[in-house]
């Protein structure tokens, strides 16, 4: 795990950006574009292209002056073909959602073989919204039941849309119950970028908040 003080994240040449959302994201897509290698394609990565995502994706990331790009639909490709479209990306963007179990399922498996390949060899991995909360430990259903997420964000539990951890009654819920725990919010229109040399910087508009479980904030156990 590559790490930054107290955020610990996957191994790989390539960034992580997790982004609060979809909606008022251009700034971040930006930022993005500018760290990516000049080689690869962008693989825009949909499960189920809720309201049209990739027609609007790709017309914004053009508008950005992106490189050509492909729509990779995580629900239907086979698996050999989803981990190599994925593994040859030099920038991956994946859609959000409105159901994070459906994002878990699709993103697992050879999904996540290709991207971890991709990240490996330095590609820029963006994650919109729902589909960011898949990166950290843990995914909460509608329920409040916790699932196991991708964990590449280690012990972190992310809240897209969220401007203060504080005020989430999940995020106080989780912080409670696992002493190891951080809460990550990150509000539209920001992302917490994460770097391949232990960089740690807040995008676009930077609402980026954490809070710590107690193993943080009492490590002794006094």
């Amino acid at each position: 795990m590559a790490g930054s003080s107290i955020l610990r994240w996957r191994d790989g040449r390539g960034w992580l950006v997790l982004s609060g959302a979809r909606g008022e994201s251009s700034a971040v897509r930006g930022q993005a574009l500018g760290r990516a290698a000049a080689d690869g394609g962008i693989a825009y990565v949909t499960l189920g292209d809720h309201d049209g995502w990739s027609d609007h994706t790709l017309a914004d990331m053009d508008g950005l002056g992106a490189p050509p790009g492909y729509v990779v639909d995580a629900l239907t490709e086979d698996d050999q073909t989803l981990s190599a479209l994925l593994a040859d990306a030099g920038i991956i963007l994946i859609e959000d959602g409105p159901d994070v179990e459906v994002l878990r399922s699709g993103l697992m498996g050879a999904a996540a073989a290709g991207i971890q390949t991709a990240f490996e060899n330095g590609a820029v991995v963006l994650v919109e919204g729902l589909a960011a909360m898949v990166f950290g430990a843990w995914v909460a259903k509608s329920a409040g039941q916790l699932l196991p997420g991708l964990g590449w964000l280690e012990n972190a539990l992310v809240l897209p849309g969220v401007t203060s951890v504080t005020q989430s009654e999940l995020a106080q819920n989780v912080l409670r119950e696992h002493s190891a725990a951080i809460a990550v919010g990150i509000g539209m229109g920001s992302a917490l970028a994460l770097g391949p040399d232990g960089e740690v910087e807040a995008w676009g508009q930077r609402q980026v908040t954490v809070a710590l479980g107690s193993d943080y904030t009492n490590p002794k156990g006094d």
